[in-house]
């Protein structure tokens, strides 16, 4: 037990022998009534002893137990009060934990005031530093009352007390004391080994409380990574994921604030990606240089750093302030330190050994997930660079794999086949395409062959037929294997009617020379002709048979003049007269002049005419004509019955350009072949046994004047479409000029 203080000496235990002489039979009953009070003493302890034993192997908080302890405490000496102090070696103090026998008053100034170990001069910080029991019997009298004992017993109102240390493997962790406010203790040696074993036992219970406590902080700490892993491994965006670590570090860390910081690409600042805690509006500015204040020394260094006072760390700067205590703790990957977890606290020692412990095991965790979401965040950039050049590919793109398979559609091909990329990815190209195209794609896929601008035709579901321009390339891995073909699809068709415009520009051009010499040579002969005929009429008008064959001569004639008139009005080129004009009117005025070729057939019209459609730019007198042509060759090709739709609408710019006034005319009549399409507007072509073959290039050069485009779309035996488009914005630029 050491060395204990009394104010004054304990009596030894009499024995019934020594007094036998005097007044033995008076001394004997005196020592068999001690005797007897103090096996009473020992039942009670060896009870509570029990008792309290008991409740170690019952699933109840050691909160409870301890709080047992300190009543049977006082039961069994018979105390007034008792408390429990514990040391905290943070604060180099003595703290109250457990009390009974205390006012409720009382209570809240012991929790309240802790004993400094270095200041306070008591007898309890004596019993903590020293391990020494302090037994005093009378506290007006006692010899080691300290002035600071005075106080402390004027306002407990101590009259005598009993302090014994609490020890744990030899090291003293706390104090427990009995006191009495109204009588004096009186003890004897008995007694305080009995108090000696109680305290003993208390001990053994602290430290069975302290394994527990730390058992079930491990296992709080282990449920609590596992809630960690649990919410980040669901997430793959950084922002939320750094969030998620930062919220759970702050929660579990009872500091002032976390703050998640990441290192720059160029590895020389440390950035705030994540702040919880005390609001602070510049946390977002936060910029720590690498190897600069405690975050930074942490992140070059690559450890932790627990600072329980950071006015006596040289390395720390003020970032935000009412900081007292700091702990950091490297973000580490593959021996890469991608970052830095920051908690900070406005008290001094706020974080332990245990709290840096758990912070590293977390931060190992939070970086492997953060490396994770990068390489992945990495990932989906490569493959998005890859589809954002796949998507800004001015050519379709289609990727087959060696089972057949398309795998990647991008959007022009969408557009140029008229294919929806959901309903071709991830099926057999069988089972998208057929004819030409098919055989293409087997025939490269099988024979894995390169090919070089094969041009084809292709009929859309729409019944359009565009002219496409075939590439391909092997897909090779990293390994050179082929995995695959990537076949480059062109829509030609454009090109190949600027083409066509240049090949009949040139055809016409020329053509127009020849015709217009051509006429001129046919007029002067044919006048001559005209004129000798007449005579030979004259002279033979008593000739029946005679009259006849003059008559065809000058049916002949006059069909000629027509041609030649035609010749000569295609070859002029006449400047159109633009004014701002009702398109929907000029229409109009041309079914107007055809409606006896339509009755006559019984053809219906349909007029669908947009009303978002205004005034704009023409030659009204040209578009007449225009139009003129496109219904005769309409009626012509409809059958009795048939009907015509003249159908107008505008239809908005995809790419941010002009408007466009679309204008159709279209039949149900016999159609055109597709070997026919191209040579549609040539001149004198026609399948008309009677035709000149000038009607629709004269359209499609009135057309041309207008800054507009005219396209067929035909199938036999279903009939054309003649689609006129004009630019809105051109005609009224156009008749802004006029």
């Amino acid at each position: 037990m050491g060395v204990f203080f009394t104010l004054q000496p304990i009596e030894p235990t009499d024995s019934p022998g020594e007094k036998m002489g005097t007044n033995g039979s008076k001394a004997y009953l005196k020592w068999i009534e001690k005797y007897k009070g103090e096996i009473k003493t020992k039942d009670r302890l060896l009870s509570s002893i029990n008792k309290i034993s008991g409740l170690l192997n019952r699933p109840i908080q050691w909160e409870k137990i301890l709080q047992q302890l300190v009543k049977e405490m006082k039961r069994v000496f018979d105390l007034q009060r008792v408390v429990i102090f514990l040391i905290n070696k943070k604060e180099n103090t003595l703290e109250v934990k457990y009390v009974v026998g205390f006012s409720p008053a009382e209570v809240a100034r012991a929790f309240k005031y802790p004993l400094d170990m270095n200041r306070h001069q008591c007898r309890e910080t004596l019993v903590a530093k020293t391990g020494r029991m302090i037994y005093i019997r009378n506290a007006h009298r006692s010899s080691i009352i300290t002035e600071f004992d005075f106080k402390m017993d004027r306002i407990w109102n101590r009259t005598s007390s009993i302090s014994m240390p609490i020890k744990i493997k030899g090291e003293i962790v706390g104090v427990l004391q009995g006191d009495s406010t109204t009588k004096e203790l009186v003890f004897s040696r008995e007694d305080i080994k009995m108090f000696s074993s109680f305290a003993s036992h208390a001990s053994i219970i602290i430290e069975n409380a302290r394994l527990h406590e730390k058992a079930q902080k491990k296992i709080e700490q282990l449920m609590f990574l596992h809630s960690v892993t649990e919410k980040t491994s669901s997430t793959l965006n950084l922002v939320k994921l750094v969030d998620i670590i930062t919220a759970s570090v702050y929660k579990i860390s009872q500091g002032r604030c976390c703050a998640l910081l990441l290192m720059d690409r160029d590895k020389r600042y440390l950035r705030v990606a994540s702040w919880k805690g005390e609001d602070w509006q510049e946390s977002a500015s936060i910029r720590v240089r690498v190897g600069e204040n405690i975050s930074g020394w942490v992140a070059e260094k690559g450890v932790p750093l627990l600072i329980n006072d950071v006015t006596q760390e040289p390395r720390y700067s003020i970032v935000h302030p009412n900081v007292a205590s700091m702990l950091s703790v490297p973000l580490i990957c593959e021996n890469n330190v991608l970052g830095v977890i920051s908690l900070t606290s406005d008290k001094k020692a706020a974080f332990s050994l245990d709290d840096l412990e758990l912070l590293m095991t977390l931060a190992g965790h939070a970086a492997a997930l953060i490396n994770n979401v990068r390489l992945y965040d990495q990932m989906k950039e490569e493959r998005n660079v890859v589809s954002d050049i796949l998507e800004s590919s001015p050519n379709g793109i289609v990727v087959v794999d060696q089972s057949k398979k398309i795998t990647s559609f991008n959007r022009r091909a969408e557009d140029i086949l008229q294919i929806k990329r959901k309903n071709a990815v991830g099926k057999k190209f069988a089972d998208i395409f057929n004819g030409e195209i098919l055989d293409i794609f087997n025939h490269i896929v099988e024979n894995q062959e390169v090919l070089d601008n094969v041009e084809m035709s292709f009929s859309r579901k729409d019944g359009e037929v565009v002219q496409l321009g075939i590439n391909s390339s092997l897909l090779k891995n990293r390994n050179r294997e082929t995995i695959g073909t990537i076949v480059s699809i062109q829509d030609l068709t454009e090109f190949k009617r600027t083409e066509d415009l240049i090949r009949r520009m040139d055809k016409l051009s020329s053509l127009g020379h020849l015709s217009a010499g051509l006429a001129h040579e046919i007029r002067n002969p044919l006048a001559s002709i005209n004129f000798n005929v007449q005579l030979i009429e004259k002279k033979l008008e008593n000739d029946p048979n005679a009259s006849a064959i003059v008559e065809d001569i000058f049916e002949g004639i006059d069909r000629i003049k027509v041609l030649v008139k035609r010749v000569l009005d295609f070859t002029k080129t006449g400047t159109p007269s633009f004014s701002l004009g009702d398109i929907h009117e000029t229409i109009s005025n041309a079914l107007a002049l055809i409606t006896p070729q339509i009755r006559e057939k019984n053809i219906e019209v349909k007029k669908d005419f947009s009303t978002h459609i205004g005034p704009f730019v023409f030659d009204p007198h040209q578009m007449q004509q225009v139009f003129v042509n496109l219904l005769l060759n309409a009626a012509e090709a409809t059958p009795e019955g048939g009907t015509i739709e003249i159908r107008s609408e505008k239809e908005k710019s995809r790419n941010g350009g002009s408007d466009t006034y679309v204008i159709s005319v279209i039949d149900n009549g016999q159609g055109i072949s597709q070997e026919n399409i191209p040579k549609i507007f040539d001149p004198f072509f026609t399948t008309k046994p009677d035709g000149t073959g000038l009607g629709l290039s004269i359209v499609h050069k009135i057309i041309e004047q207008h800054d507009a485009t005219i396209d067929i779309k035909s199938r036999e035996d279903k009939g054309s479409s003649f689609i006129l488009r004009f630019s809105a914005k051109r005609a009224l630029n156009r008749h802004a000029t006029i």
